[in-house]
């Protein structure tokens, strides 16, 4: 790219911003309706049905600048799989560990809960921060901080246990964790892009193939995998999630220096046809199977994939065509850091709760001041995650 594009970045920073608000939220009682995930089988979606495909949507918008980025840069196709490939085992790797957290047997494990999660977390900031241009004995002491990150991460598996004494257990993929589907679909649309390259229309019917397969998993149409499907949700972790990155990656290509659509109108024009369609694909397929988040059916996808290319040209109007993108500062360090951002929150609920006044930040979780504790949390939270960045940690999978 020759010149970036302010909005993606605005994108990310309110994605995560919104994301660690709605996760503090989670634990605030007497919300409006509006402010909760929808129920199954309400038939329905709320703008926190929104925040977790707005994240697939700027991942996948990220996937072909980033990728062809590199690319530019002399990187061979072999650098590029390997650099998806560790991305997303990277992914997985915290996900997974994760979700495990709440099935964690403290007796068996022989470490508090609270404590094990957060040596986890901290563990993992060392692991992957991206080390600052640093010579001789720091960057020696740089990298001695991420091999020990590693180190801890993989004595925590080793001692992890859950079940009981009668039949203990290990960690499960159960469902991957937020940042396990994300890791599935990145990888799935990693791939989709190196071997389709730029090609719009391939990636139109890469989308419209990722619907299909949802519908023909719930038709009984994939009984063939067997195995497969205990572990990976095929309808749903791939069809319903990948079709949110697909569109963002049609939308991210609209800004690849050989798109065919070069001018400011073109994109405009573009991502309006885009929301609309795909607006209009989820209606004509919702009786199909409704619309739900957690059962990832194709109208809540489509819907979700609409919202966030409309979301996103209100951005790209106001900050790359307007020039007003400074009132969106606030949210940059959550767009520059995003890994530690996420990541920050869990931390400092461990610690609340090992020094034992956790139930002081519970105490202030109901109605309207549980919602002012949570916007004023994740503000916090990204002013911190600021701090840190400038002080050079930053996280890089």
């Amino acid at each position: 790219m020759s010149t970036r594009i302010q909005s993606i970045d605005i994108f990310r920073g309110l994605t995560i911003l919104t994301m660690v608000f709605v996760n503090d939220l989670a634990g605030v009682s007497n919300l409006p309706g509006w402010m909760k995930h929808a129920l199954d089988d309400s038939n329905s979606m709320t703008f926190v049905d929104v925040v977790f495909p707005a994240f697939l949507f700027i991942v996948g918008m990220s996937i072909p600048l980033a990728l062809q980025r590199r690319r530019t840069r002399g990187a061979s196709t072999a650098a590029l799989w390997s650099h998806v490939l560790i991305r997303f085992a990277g992914l997985l790797v915290l996900g997974i560990f994760m979700v495990n957290i709440g099935r964690l047997n403290p007796d068996l494990t022989g470490m508090d809960r609270h404590v094990w999660s957060t040596l986890f977390f901290l563990g993992a900031i060392a692991a992957w921060a991206q080390p600052p241009e640093l010579s001789g004995k720091k960057r020696t002491a740089w990298r001695l901080v991420r091999i020990a990150g590693f180190v801890l991460i993989a004595g925590l598996a080793i001692i992890y246990r859950s079940g009981d004494a009668v039949s203990p257990g290990w960690m499960q993929t159960q469902w991957w964790g937020i940042l396990g589907l994300i890791g599935w679909a990145y990888l799935v649309c990693s791939a989709a892009f190196l071997l389709l390259g730029a090609n719009i229309p391939a990636l139109t019917a890469m989308l419209a193939l990722s619907v299909c397969l949802y519908i023909g998993d719930k038709a009984g149409a994939l009984t063939f995998l067997g195995p497969v499907n205990n572990v990976l949700w095929i309808g749903g972790h791939i069809g319903g999630h990948v079709s949110i990155a697909t569109a963002g990656m049609i939308a991210g290509l609209l800004f690849d220096p050989s798109t065919s659509v070069p001018t400011a109108r073109g994109k405009v024009c573009w991502l309006t046809g885009m929301a609309v369609t795909l607006a209009c694909a989820g209606y004509l397929l919702s009786p199909l199977h409704g619309i739900s988040k957690n059962l990832a059916t194709p109208t809540w996808s489509l819907y979700s994939a609409a919202i966030c290319c409309l979301v996103f040209l209100v951005l790209y109007w106001i900050a790359d065509l307007r020039r007003r993108g400074s009132i969106f500062d606030f949210a940059e360090p959550a767009g520059a850091n995003p890994l530690l951002a996420y990541l920050l929150p869990d931390i400092f609920y461990g610690i609340l709760a090992i020094v034992g006044i956790g139930h002081l930040w519970g105490s202030i979780g109901s109605g309207i001041p549980g919602i002012a504790r949570s916007l004023v949390f994740s503000l916090v939270i990204v002013w911190l995650t600021g701090r840190l960045t400038r002080l050079g940690l930053r996280l890089k999978l």
